[in-house]
């Protein structure tokens, strides 16, 4: 499998983008951020799935107290 394979789908990664955030933030997306996110979200998904793990590393420091 092709690492990242799963975000090749745009509606998709939106979905999980949008729910990382948001939860991260602890608020809804404004309208602009989702809209951004939307965009960001048809990338390559490689470049997609590295952004991905760099917010959850980030949200996991910040969890962690590391931040």
């Amino acid at each position: 499998m092709i690492k990242y394979e799963e975000l090749n789908d745009e509606g998709y990664t939106f979905q999980r983008f949008k729910a990382l955030l948001e939860e991260q933030l602890g608020r809804d997306l404004t309208k602009i951020e989702a809209r951004k996110i939307r965009w960001l979200s048809g990338w390559e998904h490689e470049t997609v799935g590295v952004i991905f793990d760099l917010i959850h590393e980030v949200a996991g420091k910040k969890n962690e107290g590391g931040l």
